[in-house]
């Protein structure tokens, strides 16, 4: 227990401070000269990982996608490196899932007539928002819940089904570099380009552990311990478009040389050109799963005004970055987070929440490839909802719950210019006639300010004593950030004295 305690104190004062130490990619087969014929396993580089340890690398003249190390064709996207961009906006929302609120839902008041305190006939309180109101002197209340969250886009973008383009910028075999928009002559070997359409499957199911207890009658301390398990997959269907007019002078094949990493695609389609067999489109995929403790939650919240049936109460949240950020488990940053809550007590009850978290510097808001951290997206957190005691055992909720980050990552699909198709081979006689660009889709990454709302939905029993059973969905209101169509959650909480 003392070390554990020593780790937590550790992290709280020194996780803000700027790290002296030199930093080092998590995905460390990502560059490099060496080509490592084994994938790095953690989660964060799946996406960056998908067509091998360094890219694209295989045989022919198809080079890597990373970087410019080996022979053979240079493709780079088209806008910029959407295995990069993806991966970083998918990594830094990490941070923002939803947690449920570590509070009581028992609502304990002293019977005057019984001289001792009894379950209060009021609504049993928010999931995923605080009330005014505290657990009360000397009383603990022990919970569990779990989430499944299922994401299926970003940004807007669907997640099962994107675009990327990535084109050359030098000729295959040479250090030539063109312009493949404008490339004539010898040039023309560089317009053939590759397209793929992607896929990306995002599960994580996380099951919490949080208690509170009250140090007086206006004022409480919370625990919450996320444990997750978090399952990525990442594939592309990609083909080369041979508008060099050369078929087949650049066609995936995998490599089998010592000296080159191994593209981990199978070919799905093939041409034949005298006696050539040409391999024109392939699927490359790849896939990572993780089990472990997320970031701890630490929260103390103080009533600070009371009035005959409302509250006014302020705390704060303090997350440790006890998580593994590399696979997705944790933050990797402390993030601090003062709130406000007014809530109204009665079978009708509303409540209005508001807070502010500053958040530290992690790899996941950072540049993978390096190492490099930066700070995760401060954001603004709102809610506001109502809860309705129906019966003395049965509440209904309901909760609209945002957040506004702060030039945080993000994506959107765009139209670009792809090369047009060569009239003549490059190395026949060169391309003279060059049709005009094509308009095409891909993705391209940016920063920005944007909010993410949804509705939770929820039902809040109490079958016996001070046991609470709650269930609840959240559904997504809006396209920003990293969303899944809806979250369901089941919780229990016991409240003891």
């Amino acid at each position: 227990m003392s070390k554990w305690c020593l780790r937590v104190f550790l992290v709280v004062s020194f996780g803000m401070c700027p790290t002296l130490a030199k930093a080092q990619s998590p995905c460390p087969h990502l560059a490099g000269n060496t080509f490592p014929n084994i994938t790095d396993g953690m989660v964060i580089c799946t996406v960056p990982q998908l067509y091998g340890p360094q890219g694209l690398a295989v045989e022919d003249f198809v080079g890597p996608l990373q970087n410019s190390v080996g022979a053979g064709g240079q493709f780079v996207p088209a806008k910029n490196n959407f295995l990069l961009s993806v991966n970083g906006s998918v990594a830094s929302q990490i941070a923002v899932l939803p947690l449920v609120a570590p509070a009581a839902g028992i609502s304990l008041v002293l019977d005057k007539s019984l001289g001792t305190y009894v379950v209060s006939n009021d609504s049993f309180g928010p999931i995923f928002s605080e009330r005014a109101t505290t657990v009360g002197r000397n009383r603990l209340a022990l919970g569990f819940s779990y989430q499944y969250m299922n994401f299926d886009s970003l940004d807007g973008v669907d997640l099962h089904r994107f675009p990327t383009l990535f084109l050359q910028t030098i000729i295959p075999g040479t250090t030539t570099t063109c312009d493949p928009l404008q490339a004539t002559g010898g040039c023309g070997a560089t317009r053939d380009f590759m397209a793929a359409v992607n896929r990306i499957d995002l599960k994580i199911n996380q099951f919490t552990a949080f208690a509170t207890f009250g140090l007086t009658r206006r004022l409480d301390v919370s625990a919450a311990v996320p444990v997750l398990t978090v399952d990525m997959t990442a594939a592309a269907e990609s083909s080369i478009v041979p508008n060099s007019g050369e078929p087949g002078f650049l066609s995936f094949g995998f490599a089998t040389f010592t000296n080159f990493p191994k593209s981990n695609g199978s070919c799905l389609s093939t041409h034949t050109a005298g006696s050539t067999t040409y391999c024109d489109l392939a699927l490359f995929s790849n896939s990572q799963r993780s089990s472990g403790i997320g970031d701890l939650t630490l929260r103390v919240k103080g009533t600070l005004r009371e009035w005959e049936h409302s509250g006014l109460a302020a705390g704060v949240d303090i997350r440790v970055p006890t998580g593994d950020e590399n696979n997705f488990l944790g933050t990797g940053a402390i993030g601090i987070k003062p709130f406000l809550v007014w809530s109204y007590g009665g079978r009708f009850s509303p409540h209005v929440n508001f807070g502010y978290e500053w958040n530290g510097q992690s790899v996941l808001a950072g540049d993978i490839n390096t190492g490099t951290k930066d700070n995760l997206p401060s954001e603004f957190l709102y809610s506001a909802g109502v809860e309705a005691g129906i019966t003395k055992r049965f509440t209904a909720t309901f909760d609209l719950i945002g957040q506004t980050l702060m030039n945080g990552p993000r994506v959107h699909l765009v139209q670009t210019l792809a090369p047009g198709a060569c009239d003549t081979p490059p190395f026949a006689g060169g391309c003279q006639n060059p049709g005009s660009p094509i308009q095409v889709t891909t993705i391209e990454g940016t920063k920005g300010t944007y909010a993410i709302n949804n509705a939770s939905l929820g039902l809040r029993l109490r079958p016996f004593g001070k046991f609470l059973i709650s269930a609840s969905v959240e559904i997504k209101l809006d396209d920003g950030g990293l969303r899944a169509k809806a979250i369901p959650m089941v919780s229990a909480t016991y409240t003891l004295r």
